[in-house]
């Protein structure tokens, strides 16, 4: 804290003349020292200037509803789709709209890959589709990209273009897999994040699921499977084999098979027409580690010390080396998130009750609120919410911050007009900047 000097004040005192209607310098010095001394409380008392609003407007651009955009930490990135196959994309700085570069590319683009890690845009291109039976028998069909193109974030410059869609990114390399006619994974490779240059290259076998486990950010296995229960294991960096093995797999009509990865493990998840059967194996030698059995089509994601399962409307907490139930909980049927050391878990419902929870007990940390998250990630302790206030006059978005802490609510202001979608793709977040598209602009906010 800052101290200001006043001065000294030991001058003589002089006998004060008789009170006249007429100037004095005198009155004037005390007025003056009065409004010094009521400055520095004022300032002293609040730490600073007065603030303006938490939740104002900083800036906003045009965007309809054929538009999209990508939200993200390196820049705030703007589809503008013409309708005659040609997309205009604009890199913003968030915090103050300023244009950073525009680029102009055939096709009609709505997503991209996220390519952070690597200071990449990874955009597809050259579209296809394919028509794919699923494990329970059934048909359907999936659109992905021919090719991946990548783009400097930075400057918007083209580094190269190259067949396959992007599966996963490291600070240096891309992880790229091809389809065959069916729409399984016929081959994959890893490339050089900066020249597109291919490190390594490996057969998929037809294979219907490829997942990537990380180790913090990084990624280091490339688990593929198909659907006949075929399993293949690579290290990342150099596309090595490190196992092969069939595990167990639903192949009939009325049932199917879910694969995940989880911490160092990967998930079969089999299902039945009452039940299912998850089933543990060790990433590295698909050794089974152990195997409970849940409710169909449960759903299992890492929640720090423990693995979350999602069962109906329960939440149960796992042990991970054994799959054995910690802890649960009844009205988590939207599951759980981590975020720092708390779990966020939502009820599910429109819009979503979130309530923290301590992942190694299950036990509610506060009383929560309702809203959507803008994103599962922490600024300065707090995840920020989007609650629709409904009432006398013009619909309004309430702004909220939930403390990762004390598990509260606390309204910090509302959006000057209602968000077009309160989540997903028309409403996102990063920092302490909420991007949302509101009638025919997007419009970034400062929250907090």
């Amino acid at each position: 804290m800052s101290v200001i000097e006043l001065g000294e004040y030991n001058v003589p005192i002089e006998p004060e003349p008789p009170a006249r209607p007429e100037f004095n310098p005198r009155n004037v010095r005390r007025f003056l020292l009065a409004g010094v001394v009521l400055a520095c409380l004022l300032l002293l008392g609040t730490g600073g200037p007065i603030a303006g609003p938490l939740v104002h407007d900083v800036w906003s651009a045009p965007m309809t509803d054929q538009d999209s955009m990508s939200v993200r930490g390196d820049g705030i990135f703007l589809f503008r789709n013409s309708g005659v196959g040609r997309v205009e994309l604009t890199a913003y700085e968030p915090a103050t709209g300023d244009v950073r570069w525009t680029r102009e590319s055939a096709g009609n683009v709505s997503w991209m890959y996220q390519g952070e890690e690597a200071g990449l845009l990874l955009i597809p291109g050259d579209e296809k589709l394919a028509n794919i039976e699923f494990d329970d028998g059934s048909q359907g069909q999936i659109a992905y990209g021919g090719t991946t193109t990548a783009l400097d974030s930075r400057t918007g410059r083209q580094l190269w273009k190259v067949p396959g869609e992007a599966q996963a990114v490291a600070a240096a390399s891309v992880l790229l897999a091809e389809r065959d006619t069916s729409g399984n994974y016929a081959t994959v490779r890893l490339v050089d994040a900066r020249t597109g240059a291919e490190i390594w290259r490996q057969p998929a076998g037809g294979a219907l699921h490829l997942i990537v486990r990380n180790e913090g950010p990084s990624p280091i296995l490339v688990v593929l499977a198909a659907n006949d229960g075929r399993t293949t294991v690579l290290r990342y960096a150099d596309g090595s084999l490190l196992r092969q093995r069939t595990l167990p797999w639903s192949t009939g009509s009325d049932d199917d098979t879910y694969l995940s990865v989880v911490e160092d493990m990967v998930l079969v998840s089999r299902n039945f027409w009452q039940k299912a059967l998850v089933t543990a194996y060790r990433t590295g030698s698909l050794e089974q580690l152990w195997e409970t059995e849940t409710g169909p089509y449960s759903y299992v994601s890492e929640c720090g010390p423990v693995l979350c399962l999602t069962d109906g409307a329960l939440l149960r907490g796992l042990d991970p080396r054994t799959g054995r139930e910690v802890w649960n909980r009844s009205g988590g049927s939207g599951g759980a998130t981590p975020v720092g050391d708390r779990l966020i878990a939502s009820d599910g419902a429109d819009p979503p009750m979130q309530v923290v929870l301590d992942p190694a007990t299950g036990e509610q940390v506060g009383s929560g609120g309702i809203g959507w998250p803008m994103r599962y990630e922490a600024y300065r302790n707090y995840v920020v919410l989007l609650h629709r206030i409904y009432g006398a006059g013009p619909i309004r978005d309430a702004v909220d911050h939930l403390d990762l802490t004390s598990g509260e609510i606390t309204r910090v202001g509302q959006l000057q007009s209602s968000a077009d979608v309160q989540q997903g793709w028309r409403c996102d977040s990063t920092g302490r900047y909420l991007a949302c598209q509101r009638d025919d602009r997007m419009v970034v906010t400062a929250v907090g």
